[in-house]
């Protein structure tokens, strides 16, 4: 929550600084040289200022991920947040420097599918994950065999754990921990050999 605080007061400021700055470079006639760069002292306060906001709703995803999922899904989500925070950004400054709509449409859909390949793979296994949950092919404590032809082996073991991005298993001797990404169980073959109690 702190993290969305502090991104809506640095846009917040963002919007204040570039209100003062035009009325500074409008009214003072000792900063008139510089009314000719306004459109580049614009574009630094956007980026700068703009990057912090970025930064802070990063983290503050990456915060609240941490607490229902594990590092490396928070760590992915948070880059992707930043990977499309940037894009927004990239995206304002055109309309800073008034480049032409075919230029602000392409570098739109440039940032579009760099977020899309970022995003892919994280979001397949968040949504196999949530088909997981909705259909409920297993439970924790079953005892599962799981079979996908592209990932290799079989997986046999207990079911430990149904997260967003794996599916944590334990092998029958409890010996071996296997974590299985959400979209190879929500393709594969399971065979339950046994139920969880209760």
């Amino acid at each position: 929550m702190r993290g969305v605080v502090k991104a809506v007061v640095y846009s917040a400021f963002v919007v204040a600084v570039l209100l003062l700055l035009d009325w500074l470079l409008a009214e003072v006639e000792l900063l008139a040289p510089l009314a000719g760069y306004s459109s580049y002292i614009d574009a630094a306060v956007i980026l700068i200022l703009g990057y912090k906001a970025v930064s802070s709703i990063a983290e503050a995803v990456y915060l609240s991920t941490l607490e229902v999922s594990d590092i490396g899904t928070a760590g992915s989500l948070r880059a992707i947040t930043r990977i499309a925070g940037v894009a927004v950004l990239l995206s304002t400054l055109t309309s800073v420097f008034n480049v032409n709509p075919s230029a602000a449409i392409t570098i739109g859909s440039f940032s579009g599918l760099v977020v899309g390949f970022a995003t892919q793979n994280v979001l397949t296994q968040a949504v196999s994950g949530i088909f997981l949950a909705i259909t409920r092919p297993f439970r924790i404590g079953d005892h599962v065999i799981i079979y996908n032809r592209s990932a290799g082996d079989p997986r046999e073991g207990i079911v430990e754990d149904i997260g967003i991005m794996h599916t944590a298993i334990r092998s029958v001797d409890d010996s071996t921990r296997v974590l299985i990404p959400n979209n190879i169980v929500f393709n594969a073959i399971i065979i339950r050999k046994g139920e969880a109690e209760g």
